[in-house]
């Protein structure tokens, strides 16, 4: 009997585990609506700076189509959470150079700051998002990522 407990214990726990370090879904998050994209969420996207935003429906779409300038810092954010885009060594709050490293987390995104003044202006934010993810912070903090793919081969020495 105490084997059969033990069985079925060691099979909760295995399952449990299991579950917690099985392949999670990357959450993406409707530029327009803020819902979180089920399934599928390359359905409905659009061309946005140097990649691609995505969506819960079609309607969301032809909001963002209709006028982009309106989601600039969700798509921005969202470019960075679907690791199309990464932080440069420059601090997105004073275009300083990230020598010490000060990080914040924000809408889920680990961010590095040039110094503990910027780490307290974000703190002190009342919206921290739009202060790191709107245009000019975007433009002075995040590049498009380099995929192995677009790189080119070097050429080989003779």
């Amino acid at each position: 009997m105490k084997t059969k407990w033990f069985i079925l214990l060691l099979t909760l726990c295995s399952v449990i585990i299991a579950e917690g370090f099985g392949n999670k879904e990357e959450k993406v998050t409707c530029v327009v609506s803020g819902e979180d994209i089920e399934g599928d969420y390359k359905e409905e996207s659009a061309k946005y700076k140097d990649g691609e935003v995505y969506f819960c429906c079609g309607g969301c779409k032809m909001d963002f189509e209709e006028d982009a300038s309106k989601f600039t810092t969700a798509a921005n954010l969202q470019l960075v959470t679907t690791k199309q885009y990464s932080q440069t060594k420059v601090c997105p709050v004073s275009s300083r150079k990230i020598k010490t490293k000060k990080e914040v987390v924000v809408a889920g995104v680990s961010v590095d700051l040039c110094c503990g003044g910027c780490v307290k202006k974000i703190n002190k934010s009342n919206n921290k998002v739009s202060m790191l993810f709107s245009d000019s912070s975007f433009d002075k903090g995040f590049s498009k990522t380099e995929s192995n793919s677009s790189k080119k081969p070097k050429a080989k020495k003779k």
